[in-house]
């Protein structure tokens, strides 16, 4: 009698297992890279985004509840319409959960739309705009995991007394470079600083001596470089090669924000460049780590944006995890009670309006005598807390949190 109980307990308890492993659809989970994996923003995001992600996966040793993790690379082109159609194609055809990356804000708008009509999961990360937690908030289905544009214009605000109050902005002519030039203004000017003049600049933008020049001529402080990728490789060395700090003029490059944008630069251009960033490579033991591991898959350090990307994936696969569900509902309200630490964050929460709070560093790139390793490169300049950086929840203005 007693064996049969304990017998019939097992098989009770084998049945329940197998209907919760059941509930991950296709027994099989699927997450979508889709970044920029051929353009101006690839040496930040791309590759290494979809290298950081399976490294995520393989710390699950690629299972999550007895389901298949899988992970797939899309090339957006920096296009709007293209990022929908692959976004579409991969929900509709090829089962993908969640999609993560999203270098260039405009594609990330156009893909957090796709989302929300199929109710599917986007991490977004490199994308920048700050209105994908405001007035075009989805919180029911994506979540904003690095920086925004009112983050880096609120923490580089702080440091106007260390900067100087006279600026210049050069400000790539896109929806990430206007949201941005706009957070740093809105920030600067009730710390006493004035606007001297701005420029735009196209998209992939070669030659960045006429827009330098007319800096140089403003009479300005300081000279914001609100671009990213290789346009603000381009414009850092414009701004070199016209002895921009040699004439006390300081720059600073908020798109020159990762280890591997430096190195493309040089110390030698970069040095003295100051710029805010939410990651460290040596901020902690997780970070440390993951930084050596990178190294030698990729043989470059990884971005802010490639930790990051690790980190959004790793979080929700935990989520996925604990609730055993992929629906996006579920699985975000799970991790709203979560305290995250791992190799890019030391506390990071997550709000309702899809906004992943976390510190934020203020950052000098050193010169080459300060450097005393290939990739030792930055020294902090202060720490700013999370909530002093991002945007307070009540002023985003997130329409699905009003009703």
């Amino acid at each position: 009698m007693y064996f049969k109980q304990i017998s019939t307990a097992v098989l009770v308890s084998a049945l329940l297992a197998g209907v919760a492993h059941a509930e991950i659809a296709n027994n099989r989970i699927r997450i979508g890279v889709l970044s920029d994996l051929s353009g101006i923003y690839e040496q930040n995001s791309g590759n290494g985004s979809v290298e950081a992600v399976k490294m995520a996966v393989e710390e699950f040793g690629g299972k999550i509840n007895g389901a298949t993790v899988e992970v797939l690379a899309g090339d957006h082109q920096n296009k709007p319409d293209v990022g929908a159609s692959v976004a579409n194609r991969w929900f509709d055809v090829e089962g993908v959960d969640m999609v993560t990356d999203l270098v260039n804000s405009a594609v990330a708008f156009a893909v957090v739309d796709v989302a929300k009509a199929k109710n599917k999961t986007v991490m977004l990360t490199s994308a920048g705009s700050a209105d994908l937690t405001g007035k075009a908030c989805a919180p029911d289905n994506s979540v904003h995991w690095i920086y925004d544009t009112y983050q880096m214009g609120k923490s580089m605000g702080l440091a106007v007394p260390q900067l100087g109050k006279k600026w210049f902005f050069i400000t790539a002519d896109y929806a990430f470079g206007i949201a941005l030039e706009g957070a740093l203004m809105n920030s600067i000017k009730p710390m006493g600083a004035t606007v001297v003049g701005s420029v735009r600049a196209p998209l992939g933008t070669a030659d960045f001596s006429s827009f330098v020049l007319q800096a140089q001529a403003s009479g300005a402080d300081v000279v914001a470089i609100n671009n990213g990728g290789d346009d603000a490789i381009n414009a850092v060395k414009a701004a070199r090669e016209f002895g921009l700090q040699a004439k006390g003029i300081k720059v600073v490059a908020l798109g020159l924000d990762s280890l591997p944008a430096i190195k493309s630069a040089s110390l030698d251009v970069a040095q003295g460049g100051m710029y805010v960033t939410t990651w460290l490579p040596d901020m902690s033991p997780e970070a440390q780590a993951f930084t050596k591991k990178f190294i030698e898959r990729r043989k470059t350090a990884p971005s802010t944006f490639q930790v990051g990307t690790y980190s959004a994936a790793l979080n929700w696969l935990k989520a996925v995890q604990a609730t055993n569900s992929k629906d996006p509902k579920v699985v975000l309200a799970w991790m709203q009670k979560q305290h995250f630490k791992d190799a890019f964050t030391n506390g990071g929460t997550l709000r309702p309006d899809g906004r992943m709070v976390h510190d934020v560093y203020l950052v000098q790139v050193k010169t080459p005598a300060e450097s005393k390793s290939e990739w030792d490169m930055l020294k902090v300049i202060a720490t700013i807390p999370g909530d002093q950086a991002f945007r307070p929840m009540a002023d985003g203005g997130c329409p699905a949190l009003k009703k």
